[in-house]
């Protein structure tokens, strides 16, 4: 194809996406569009050089471009293990920690998959083949949709907070017992710093502290995180305590129906929810599901933890969102993995 109808398709569609992540940051799509966006202009550029650029030139540069890109998908891939690894030691072994395993091992596994899948011959089982085609096939599709979170999620958490709340929303996330963790305390400073703001600007809105009591705390977590407030300054009066919670989503549906219960016009009201910066971006996609406005101010998080944290996330948004985008890419590579069989079956 002409390198420039792919530069002026990805220029085109970059600002489109920018513009669309202007007036609505909160569209989860809009990440995939953007990636959409790089690998125009990246394939664009790439075919421009491979038009004017000697043979020998050329075989250096794709060499180097592969070489490149093998490096950063195994240091990223040992990194996550050894992540993974560390995140265990200190929090124990839970879903969430083995997380960085499952995905080291995976993009380790990645460019063993490549490969297999670019090799030819009659030493190669069609099995094999066809197993090490659909291997990559997925996993790309999984580093495609990873890659375009990651960046539209790094994006959303530079995105300038705007005072003008009617409610702030600290969501919770676990107690240790009966006190607040300190991932629990970055998102109640946070909170705090936003309210105080709000506060200086002559605005009085509401605090909920939202979260339940799990089985191994001694009180909900919108009491502790009640109490943690009050004694940093802030008037009980002022807190609205949401109790009933045990995830995300029912953290902010619950939260919604106390403010509405008490009279606030949700259609009109203003919301800032306060949670991790990891967390921040599923949040902000799923207030948008909910027909409220909102934005998510994210606190910040120990290093070490976000790679766990981050990919946990993306797992959620997988299961939650893109169900029909999921769906048609599953039915073509099963259409196109079930043909690739019969024509090996045929042949042999």
């Amino acid at each position: 194809m002409d390198p420039a109808v792919l530069l002026v398709a990805g220029w085109a569609t970059a600002v489109f996406g920018t513009v669309r992540m202007r007036r609505e940051p909160r569209r989860l799509s809009t990440g995939l569009l953007l990636l959409v966006a790089l690998s125009l202009v990246l394939v664009g550029a790439a075919t421009a050089v491979a038009r004017v650029a000697a043979p020998d030139v050329l075989d250096t540069i794709s060499l180097a471009v592969r070489g490149l890109f093998l490096l950063a998908v195994l240091a990223t891939g040992f990194g996550l293990l050894g992540n993974g690894i560390a995140v265990m030691l200190r929090e124990g072994v839970r879903p969430i920690t083995l997380t960085p395993v499952l995905a080291g091992v995976g993009l380790l596994i990645l460019p063993v998959a490549v490969a297999s899948a670019l090799r030819s011959g009659p030493e190669v089982p069609p099995w094999l083949l066809l197993l090490a085609t659909a291997t990559t096939l997925a996993g790309g599709y999984l580093l495609a949709h990873l890659l375009a979170f990651a960046g539209h999620a790094v994006v959303y958490d530079r995105l300038p907070d705007e005072i003008g709340a009617d409610a702030i929303v600290v969501l919770g996330c676990g107690l240790n017992r009966n006190r607040v963790t300190p991932l629990l305390a970055s998102r109640l400073q946070r909170a705090l710093r936003v309210y105080r703001a709000e506060t200086a600007a002559g605005r009085g809105p509401l605090l909920v502290t939202s979260g339940g009591k799990g089985s191994d705390e001694a009180l909900s977590e919108a009491d502790a995180m009640a109490t943690y407030l009050i004694r940093a300054g802030v008037s009980d009066e002022s807190i609205v305590r949401e109790r009933e919670s045990r995830n995300t989503e029912e953290n902010l549906r619950n939260s919604l129906a106390l403010l509405r219960d008490g009279g606030m016009d949700l259609g009109n009201a203003r919301i800032t929810v306060v949670t991790s910066n990891f967390h921040a971006l599923r949040a902000a996609a799923l207030t948008r599901r909910l027909g409220v406005q909102a934005q998510v101010a994210g606190a910040r998080t120990a290093l070490y933890f976000i790679p766990a944290a981050f990919l946990r996330e993306f797992a959620a948004v997988l299961t939650t969102h893109y169900r029909r985008l999921h769906a048609g890419v599953a039915a073509l590579a099963v259409t196109a993995v079930s043909g690739a069989a019969a024509h090996a079956y045929l042949l042999t």
